[in-house]
């Protein structure tokens, strides 16, 4: 008998990596009770924080600030420079996304020249503590993943809070999930005239912020099935966790447990003031948590 290829090796054994090839196994075996059709094998998966590191900030805020304000991300590790850093950089970023607004109307961006300044950033900054790239701080756990539902007939999509335009430049490369599976924030957009050509340019209006049900109501616009398998990490993916959620289905939640690999922080957002812990929504609907730091061996791609 032949040595079974194991599909998520940067997984340790254990409940979640199990949960997760068992969950496979039964919607593709035609025998099995709990088979899916492939037209139906959805799955949907956040981007910052699930798929690729989002700390100290989002790559997309690191883009807006070297791109339009020439300014670097800070390393801030301790919890301490974090709160101080946070505070004294708010009200300016508040500021520097009005400046934002109006550089698109300044220069009547399209959303082909911002797309292609987000590939020519993308292929050059790095990570102000990793020193590298950021498409090389995706996780290779997770990359196995995408790569072992693909092979078995799923139809991953992202669904981010970033903008859409923001990670398609880069998600077919990065994660084999193609443009037009990114479901991402957007801003308004016009049809406007240039050199008696039609373009499609950028306003600075936000048309759609993708958290919590507006990522359920994007997803049923879009692709108006239910998928059948969800992950993500923070309480904005709560509500796309739970309209996952039923009797079989595959809902991840990553716990950022690792301080010395990667980062440590509550999957809850920074200020709630009401409503259930995220860890306690995984606890009573039967999610399967991520501790990062004991369920994989290596955090960030393997280098190619």
């Amino acid at each position: 008998m032949g040595n079974i290829i194991d599909p998520l090796p940067s997984w340790h054994d254990g409940k979640v990596k199990q949960g997760i090839i068992s969950f496979v196994e039964q919607v593709c075996d035609q025998h099995s009770p709990h088979f899916v059709p492939i037209e139906n094998r959805i799955a949907t998966f956040d981007n910052d924080g699930t798929l690729i590191v989002e700390k100290p900030v989002m790559a997309q805020v690191a883009y807006f600030k070297r791109k339009f304000f020439n300014q670097h991300v800070l390393n801030t590790t301790s919890h301490s420079k974090r709160i101080c850093h946070w505070c004294k950089t708010a009200i300016v970023d508040f500021f520097n996304i009005m400046k934002v607004g109006c550089y698109f109307l300044r220069k009547g961006m399209t959303t082909e020249e911002y797309r292609a300044s987000v590939a020519r950033w993308i292929s050059q900054a790095e990570h102000p503590r990793f020193n590298t790239q950021y498409t090389n701080l995706t996780y290779q756990p997770m990359l196995e993943v995408l790569a072992y539902f693909q092979q078995n007939n799923f139809s991953n999509y992202i669904v981010t809070g970033s903008t859409a335009n923001f990670v398609r430049p880069w998600s077919q490369e990065t994660y084999q999930v193609s443009v037009n599976r990114v479901i991402g924030s957007s801003l308004k957009t016009k049809l406007s005239k240039r050199n008696n050509n039609l373009t499609v340019k950028l306003e600075p209006i936000p048309f759609s912020i993708e958290s919590r049900a507006r990522k359920v109501l994007s997803i049923e616009r879009r692709i108006s099935i239910r998928p059948i398998a969800a992950f993500g990490n923070s309480y904005g993916d709560v509500d796309m966790l739970r309209w996952t959620s039923n009797k079989h289905s595959l809902c991840v939640l990553i716990h950022h447990t690792d301080s010395v690999r990667e980062y440590k922080y509550s999957p809850n957002c920074r200020f709630r003031f009401w409503g259930k812990n995220t860890l306690c929504y995984a606890k009573a609907l039967n999610w399967h948590v991520v501790d990062m730091k004991n369920d994989w061996k290596t955090i960030f791609r393997s280098p190619t």
